[in-house]
């Protein structure tokens, strides 16, 4: 019967009715349902065809089932039908591999064709000797498509066959396809003769230099790429550029110096003016390799554009490493550049001088005009170059930034004040103390890091006392940052702080206190505190300081704690790794909801899968989506019997599409 007679019956009735008709197959015995599905896939209802789709992946057909779907992909009037047969097959993966590679041979040149496709989106490595055969295909769509799904699959073994067939085939639709291919299995070697003949075709130039930045690996890959540096063609030489960048990170360091060599020579030829011009913000890939062909140059006359660089944020660590490599001698350009620079390039020039760490008159007052400039990104930076420079007097400059209306560049003076702490402690603790003394919470908070900078714990101890919650908590945080054992009596007596976030801190900071018992006595302590924010911090400090000799305490939270305590208890479990935390996780799973079931489902599948399995079929059937998604990702690691069960009962009454299309893959995968 053709396709078209048994695609009648389903005329009379409405979408969704059809659609219906094909849910209900599932589950059933497919020569039950074998006429009715194979019809639904050449369905006109895209709905109806993707629902055949899903039906007939779930019930893994086999080898008679595939051969006989393959030929549907013969109907040339039915294109819906042929789509959804491939996007079938290509579903069923590993499955259908072996019965598509007995088609490379068949007579028709189309299906083969798709054939080869199907490979490709497949990706399985075994159809690799298949696909190379099919590169000597007399069609040549058959062998281009064999070449490009090779590419896909990415074995790189195949690089000899493809390079050979390379050779063998004059068509040059072929031979991009087989270029393309070798540059994404992308493994650097040395210059294939035959590639070195293509790149003087100029259908296929541009196509060689894309492909030379994934293969090449050699010094005559490098020089081939430099004559295509210097082409008039705009696109061949770009490809060229991105490429010889991409192969001299390849090179070995002995090699990359003779490549370079032959890049400077060509500095006085157009080289830089080609890279100036070719430098384009809106291709980051292109632009990153004009930076890195710069850096190799080393040539002073490349600063600029290296400074150009630094003003766009994806380009400036890059540009930063290339500028650092040319030391002192960037120095000179980039503060001449300063006063004509953008406040995004002025702010990178005060980067760079930071990150060389370099001072001179020059310098010192470029970075001290930075401080005052207008733009808040320019006086951020400059402020976080004076951690790298030794200026006592910008140091200065910088503390009076500390009031500054911009909240980042107070925060990166304070940032450089801490960081010269160790070196300059009178200074800092000078500033430290006319910070205490403000009126302002924002000051204080900012004293109590440059204390603990300075290992100032008398200061400290003032500040924990402070009338400003905010103040008392930075000054906790700060002593815990310290981590002597002498501060741990301040740090219990922030423990009964009237502020929740002051007592958090506390706990916090506890678990980096030296004095043992007297920090997890009161850490203990804490755990009955009624917040329970509060109760989480003191557990997690707990566990960090006592390991499993607090696993009581757990077991005592657990069992009172609300949702953010009972979270930090499956963290400890999590962390501590006992069987009792598991087991009693377990016998909880069918009282706890949200976060905590979600959570407590993750741990049990990575540590104790068997005390899982019994709930999850429970689970599956959860109000919340989004716990049911977390029990399907959990199945992934359930034995295949056990989870295939599992997972096609859930198909059956599943409707969120997230939590289906999850179903689907982990089906799809078996």
């Amino acid at each position: 019967m053709a396709m078209s007679d048994r695609s009648a019956r389903f005329d009379g009735e409405d979408e969704e009715v059809r659609r219906r008709s094909v849910h209900a197959q599932l589950g059933v015995p497919l020569d039950q349902c074998r006429d009715l599905l194979w019809s639904a896939l050449g369905d006109a209802s895209w709905r109806v065809r993707k629902e055949a789709v899903d039906v007939l992946v779930a019930a893994r057909p086999g080898r008679d089932e595939i051969n006989s779907l393959i030929t549907l992909l013969r109907d040339q009037e039915n294109a819906g039908l042929r789509n959804a047969t491939a996007e079938l097959l290509i579903r069923l993966g590993k499955r259908s591999v072996p019965v598509l590679m007995a088609y490379l041979h068949d007579l028709d040149h189309d299906l083969r064709k798709q054939v080869v496709d199907a490979l490709a989106a497949i990706g399985d490595r075994s159809a690799v000797p298949g696909l190379v055969a099919a590169l000597g295909d007399r069609d040549i769509n058959v062998a281009a498509a064999a070449a490009e799904a090779l590419g896909a699959i990415g074995d790189s073994s195949v690089a000899p066959a493809l390079l050979r067939a390379l050779e063998q085939h004059p068509h040059e639709f072929f031979r991009f396809n087989a270029l393309a291919a070798l540059g994404r299995i992308g493994r650097p070697g040395p210059l294939p003769p035959v590639v070195v003949m293509l790149a003087q075709q100029d259908m296929l130039q541009l196509a060689v230099y894309e492909c030379l930045g994934k293969i090449g690996g050699d010094t005559a890959a490098a020089d081939l790429l430099l004559e295509g540096v210097l082409t008039a063609l705009p696109s061949v030489r770009t490809a060229a550029i991105r490429s010889l960048a991409s192969v001299l990170q390849n090179l070995a360091p002995l090699f990359c110096s003779a490549v370079v060599e032959n890049l400077r020579v060509l500095a006085d030829q157009g080289l830089l003016e080609t890279l100036a011009a070719a430098f384009d913000k809106d291709d980051l890939v292109l632009s990153e390799a004009v930076v890195i062909l710069l850096e190799a140059l080393l040539d002073p006359r490349g600063v600029p554009l290296l400074m150009q660089a630094m003003g766009d944020e994806r380009l400036a660590h890059r540009a930063a490493v290339a500028l650092k490599a040319f030391g002192v001698a960037a120095l000179e350009p980039a503060t001449e550049r300063f006063t004509l620079a953008g406040e995004a390039e002025r702010a990178a020039i005060c980067a760079l001088l930071g990150q060389l760490g370099q001072e001179n008159k020059t310098v010192t007052t470029v970075i001290s005009d930075a401080l005052t400039d207008d733009a808040p990104v320019v006086r951020q930076a400059a402020a976080l170059a004076v951690g790298s420079l030794s200026s006592v007097e910008l140091l200065t400059a910088v503390a009076g930034l500390l009031d500054d209306e911009e909240p980042a560049v107070r925060e990166a003076a304070l940032q450089t004040l801490r960081a010269r702490g160790s070196s300059e402690k009178d200074l800092i603790r000078g500033i430290a103390a006319q910070m205490l003394a403000s009126d302002l919470p924002e000051q204080r908070q900012g004293a109590a890091l440059l204390c603990a900078a300075v290992g100032d714990c008398d200061q400290l101890e003032r500040l924990i006392k402070d009338e400003d919650p905010a103040v008392r908590e930075a000054g906790v945080r700060a002593v815990g940052r310290l981590r002597l054992a002498d501060s741990c009596s301040s740090l219990l007596m922030a423990l009964v702080d009237e502020v929740e976030d002051v007592r958090i801190a506390a706990a916090e900071s506890l678990g980096s206190c030296c004095a043992f018992e007297s920090a997890t006595a009161s850490l203990r302590l804490a755990l009955h505190d009624p917040a329970p924010w509060v109760q989480a911090a003191a557990l997690r400090s707990l566990v960090g300081l006592a390991g499993e000799e607090a696993l009581p305490d757990i077991l005592g939270l657990w069992q009172r704690g609300d949702e953010v305590a009972q979270l930090a208890c499956l963290e400890a479990f999590d962390r501590i790794a006992v069987p009792e935390g598991f087991a009693l996780i377990s016998q909880a799973l069918g009282q706890r909801d949200g976060e905590v079931l979600k959570s407590a489902i993750e741990i049990l599948a990575r540590h104790a899968p068997e005390l899982l399995t019994p709930w999850l079929g429970h689970i599956l059937s959860h109000q919340d989506w989004d716990v049911r998604m977390t029990a399907v990702r959990a199945c992934a690691g359930l034995p295949e019997p056990d989870r295939v069960t599992l997972l096609r009962m859930t198909l059956e009454h599943e409707d969120h599409d997230l939590v289906r299309q999850a179903v689907r893959r982990l089906l799809d995968s078996d």
